[in-house]
Order: structure tokens, then C-alpha cells, then sequence
């Protein structure tokens, strides 16, 4: 009983292969893509904050200046990386927020 259930489970998953094959394995790359490209802007943000924070703590010598240039730059780069999704919770506040009411003498 259980060899014809493996073989009928084969059956429709090379059945469902051959009908979404193409479907299963763009949907594959899409995710791998996604994940490459926020690790790659990840590993570059991450170099750009560690080079504002060796830069200005060689030149200026003080490891406090420097991670508050770093973090500084933590904050512009977050907000440049960032700025699609808090540009819609803008919006989304402006749609939704609740009008003033003013009260006129």
C-alpha cells in the first residue's frame, strides 16, 4: 500500500513540475535575488559607517567624534535605504490621521 502512494506522490509532483516548473524555479531566483541584493547593500553600508568612523577617528583622534560620525552616517544611510517604505508610512499617516477640528468663536 505504501509503494503505490510514493508512486502516485511521485507521479503528481513530476506532473506539478512539468505544469509550474518554470513558475517553482523563477519564484526560486526571484527570493535568491532578493536575499543577494540586501546582503550585498547590507556589506556596503557596513563598510561605508567602519570607514567614516576610521577616518575621522585617525584624523581627529578621538574615538568619541568618531562614532558620532559613524553613527551619523548610520542614520543618513539607514534613511537613504529606507526611504521607499517611510516615504508610504508618510502617506499612510497623512490618509489616516484624524482631522483637527477647530472651534471657532
Amino acid at each position: 500500500m505504501s509503494d503505490k502512494k510514493t508512486v502516485w506522490f511521485i507521479v503528481i509532483a513530476v506532473i506539478a513540475f512539468l505544469l509550474f516548473g518554470d513558475e517553482i524555479i523563477a519564484l526560486t531566483a526571484s527570493i535568491l535575488g532578493a536575499a543577494v541584493e540586501l546582503s550585498v547593500s547590507l556589506i556596503v553600508w557596513l563598510l561605508v559607517v567602519g570607514g567614516v568612523f576610521f577616518i575621522v577617528t585617525t584624523v581627529f583622534g578621538s574615538t568619541l567624534l568618531g562614532f558620532c560620525a559613524a553613527f551619523i552616517a548610520l542614520v543618513l544611510s539607514g534613511i537613504s535605504f529606507f526611504w521607499p517604505l517611510l516615504l508610504c508610512l508618510f502617506v499612510l499617516y497623512l490618509v489616516f490621521r484624524k482631522p483637527r477640528v477647530s472651534t471657532a468663536p
